[in-house]
């Protein structure tokens, strides 16, 4: 596991070590090593490094990085961005230095077409579009084609949200201080960031609140597979699933409740889905008498809820009505997945979002989590941490950094590819999220794994057919533990 922080808990950890002894000059100069010996490691002989600095702490990293390379042979200059006068204490500190051993501090830079730059603007405080001659030099930075090093993160880039609310630096490489911030695994952050190298401060090890999830974690937290099991011990699950204009849904649904080793799959659907799950006989299909949800269809599904330690509700249910479904599985207290339509459906009628509760996933994209929370889309992405933290149950925001909150803790995590973004990929998350519940597991665990399942499946899928050729059904067959 990673940590990842927020932009504020960074600031509060630096402050804490400087208010425990450790000077805030040495902080710097620890910081600014790890930019300089990045800026080295791009630099051809004898090319010049130049460190666009602004006036705050991140200006001072890089001013700290422009002495450090002086004394280490390299041809460095210092580009400031406003009046020493408005610097930061530390930050004149090392203009200082730097003058000392001959680095020029200018005012403005003549842009070149060789060496490499160093973007130190603006750090994790800022929240608000760039402007003025900042801006100016953010886009003649990327206008360059130089190597770009930035300092902590690419400056105009929002620490938490990953959003780019004006211009923001295109950076070859970023090394950031201590952990990496949220904002560099969502919205743009991972566009922009380049190659991030985390330079270490000081000595951390408690247990973080944002985290980001490796293979490690997902194999302590899968379910082993005794040698004597047998099919009633690997879970009992319902699936509600399914509609005359989406039969496709619920059949990879079920089959990817299959893979991910749920012992018994029973599939609740309307009678015109039935025919097509000839192509799939390990699943129990249940008749319901009706060609579309409704009262029969919805009666049938609740009485298959008892005895079941898993459902999942959703997934290609159209416009019929699955809200009694919904309801009674919520009212049951059984380990729930709700998606797709039983999202859309739970946001119409706000009722039963009152009955959510610790056994429940919600797996929501953007476009479902602004219906669940009344907002836009755009409020979403410029919030992910607080929309994801939202309701009293784990929620999976998906995304190309899936997000899962459940209890004051969130994964973020980044396996997957650009095929993913086709019909059905939600569709086989739910079903891996319901298998593992069945299987056990609490419904963070189930969702960070479910998640990482078909990331990693997606991954290896792709290394065979390639990002536009890869299809929902391909991912399913990838899935290993």
């Amino acid at each position: 596991m990673e940590r990842i922080v927020t932009g504020a808990q960074a600031k509060a950890l630096d402050r804490e070590r400087i208010e425990n002894g450790f000077p805030s000059v040495e902080l710097m100069r620890i910081a600014a090593d790890g930019i300089a010996r990045a800026a080295a490691e791009l630099c051809p002989d004898g090319e010049p490094v130049t460190a666009i600095c602004g006036t705050g702490n991140n200006g001072g990293d890089g001013a700290a990085a422009a002495w450090l390379l002086k004394t280490r042979g390299f041809d460095a200059r210092i580009v400031l961005c406003g009046g020493e006068e408005a610097c930061t204490p530390d930050t004149r500190h090392y203009l200082r230095k730097a003058r000392e051993a001959g680095v020029p501090v200018l005012s403005d830079w003549r842009q070149e077409r060789r060496g490499i730059l160093i973007d130190a603007l603006f750090g994790v405080g800022l929240n608000r579009p760039v402007e003025g001659r900042a801006k100016e030099l953010i886009a003649r930075m990327n206008e360059s084609g130089l190597p770009i090093v930035s300092a902590d993160l690419p400056s105009g880039l929002h620490a938490d949200s990953g959003a780019v609310p004006g211009e923001a630096v295109r950076a070859t490489r970023t090394v950031t201080m201590q952990a990496k911030k949220a904002g560099m695994l969502l919205g743009k952050g991972r566009a922009l960031c380049g190659t991030v190298t985390v330079q270490p401060l000081y000595e951390d090890d408690s247990e973080p609140d944002l985290f980001r999830m490796d293979e490690s974690d997902a194999a302590a937290l899968l379910p082993d597979r005794p040698f004597d099991s047998h099919k009633g011990m690997n879970g009992r699950a319902l699936l509600c699933v399914g509609s005359n204009a989406y039969p496709g849904a619920a059949l990879l649904c079920a089959k990817a409740a299959l893979r991910g080793g749920t012992g018994l799959l029973t599939v609740c659907m309307p009678d015109p889905v039935r025919p097509y799950f000839a192509a799939l006989p390990e699943a129990i299909t249940l008749p319901t008498g009706t060609d579309d949800w409704g009262g029969p269809a919805a009666g049938a599904a609740i009485a298959a809820m008892t005895g079941k330690q898993a459902i999942g509700i959703g997934c290609g249910c159209g416009s019929g009505d699955i809200t009694p479904v919904i309801e009674a599985a919520l009212r049951s207290g059984t380990k729930l997945v709700l998606d797709a339509d039983a999202l859309n459906q739970a946001a119409k009628k706000r009722g039963l979002l009152s009955l959510l509760h610790e056994n429940v996933v919600l797996t929501p994209h953007a476009g479902e989590m602004a219906r669940l929370l009344q907002t836009t889309v755009e409020d979403v992405l410029d919030d992910p941490l607080g929309a994801v933290s939202a309701f009293p149950c784990t929620t999976l925001l998906k995304g190309a950094t899936t997000l899962v909150h459940a209890n004051g803790k969130t994964a973020f995590l980044t396996f997957g590819n650009p095929g993913l973004a086709k019909g059905g990929s939600g569709d086989v998350l739910t079903g891996l999220v319901t298998a593992l519940l069945a299987q056990g597991l609490s419904p963070f665990d189930a969702a960070r794994c479910g998640s990482y399942l078909l990331g990693t499946s997606a991954d290896r899928a792709m290394r065979l057919l390639g990002e536009r050729a890869l299809l929902a059904g391909d991912v399913i067959d990838m899935v290993q533990y």
